[in-house]
């Protein structure tokens, strides 16, 4: 999750559907002024105890010139490896144009993650896209 956005909501309450045990990541570069650390606690795990739902792990992976793709895999592979005997689903929101050329703009960096999880990971980890129609 780059920052806190109607996108971004839709995902994790999907996220809440399928399971109990939900960990938000959040790729964190040192240019960044600040992460989704200043949302946290209002916005998003505020109303989620409101609704007596259990709490998503907020996940923070340092990165350096703003690369996301390298240590998220790293991660969800980490994942996958200690967990053993059970699926990973991985839920990424993706923007759906109306125009083919509109792809060019948009979605390059969700596109990548699912091709790589798809080639690099196993039969455990699960892709899951959330449209979100422009």
């Amino acid at each position: 999750m780059a920052g806190w956005n109607r996108i971004s909501e839709k995902a994790l309450r999907f996220g809440l559907l399928l399971s109990k045990e939900i960990k938000v990541v959040h790729v964190h570069s040192e240019d960044e002024a600040h992460g989704i650390d200043r949302d946290w606690e209002d916005k998003i795990v505020g109303p989620i105890r409101e609704a007596g739902l259990p709490d998503p792990e907020l996940v923070t992976i340092p990165s350096t010139f703003r690369f996301v793709i390298s240590p998220l895999m790293d991660y969800i592979l980490r994942l996958e490896s200690e967990n053993p005997g059970r699926k990973v689903a991985v839920v990424l929101p993706e923007l759906v144009v109306r125009h083919w050329w509109e792809n060019l703009l948009h979605n390059q960096r969700v596109q990548l993650l699912k091709i790589l999880l798809l080639v690099k990971g196993n039969q455990r980890i699960v892709v899951v896209n959330i449209p979100w129609y422009l």
